[in-house]
């Protein structure tokens, strides 16, 4: 399943849709969603559909935000950063994606996050480096690692610390109804996820940026993979849109070529 199909996939679905699409893609840190959005909305321009997109990762709390959570969750290990339910701004995320499904011919300032603040411990970048995103458009993508994801029955659960991270994982219903359609990035072993978030710091940092190293990335993303065991199985399940494409990859990230 190449990026083309994906591409004509879209558009097929967008024959039938009346106003701008909200089109989410999920899958773990590394699989590729960045590149799949990016790629996606220059085939689409070629179709003559207009395109952006953007990551539920611009939502995050400020750094001060994050750091009272983390002091309110002393002894849960998923809140002392970014990354878990919990950890967006919930509010921000909503009224964003609300004003851009009514874009127009206006125009909408979205969030930025920048990863590599506070030595790659991240912080929401100054509203004046906020993305103006202009009208009209066709379609606007939302990528997310937890995209998607929908509360488990308590006896799923990993462990105690999970309870609040369930509880949290409700809220982001909110964005997840205003979804037309949905992409997972499905791999055929999510702790992949390892291999592909280092690789993706190394060339963060390769271009000059501050990042976090080796150990400390592979430390910060296998406190995610309790959330891939727990969630995806139900993602699989229940996905959030009736319009959902399944993309299978390996290792290497194939066949999304």
């Amino acid at each position: 399943m190449n990026q083309s199909f994906i591409s004509k996939w879209v558009q097929d679905i967008l024959k039938g849709h009346d106003g701008l699409f909200l089109l989410g893609i999920n899958g773990p840190q590394g699989a590729g969603k960045s590149t799949l959005s990016k790629n996606l909305c220059a085939l689409l321009a070629e179709a003559g559909i207009k395109a952006t997109a953007i990551s539920i990762d611009d939502f995050y709390l400020t750094r001060a935000e994050q750091v009272r959570l983390a002091e309110m969750h002393p002894g849960n290990p998923y809140l002392q950063q970014r990354g878990y339910p919990g950890t967006h701004d919930i509010a921000l995320g909503l009224k964003t994606l609300k004003a851009l499904k009514n874009l127009g011919t206006g125009s909408v300032t979205v969030p930025r996050y920048d990863k590599s603040a506070h030595q790659g411990r991240g912080d929401r970048a100054n509203a004046a480096e906020w993305t103006r995103i202009l009208g009209p458009l066709h379609l606007i993508i939302l990528e997310g690692w937890m995209l998607g994801f929908t509360p488990v029955p308590e006896k799923s659960l990993p462990n105690q610390d999970f309870k609040v991270i369930n509880q949290f994982l409700g809220e982001y219903q909110l964005w997840h109804q205003l979804l037309d359609g949905f992409i997972q990035l499905k791999p055929d072993d999510y702790r992949h996820v390892l291999q592909w978030r280092v690789e993706a710091e190394e060339k963060m940092k390769a271009t000059g940026k501050p990042g976090m190293s080796t150990e400390e990335i592979s430390r910060y993303i296998e406190l995610f993979l309790p959330a891939y065991a727990t969630y995806l199985p139900q993602l699989s399940e229940t996905p959030p849109s009736k319009h959902r494409l399944v993309v299978p990859i390996t290792r290497e990230r194939l066949p999304l070529t």
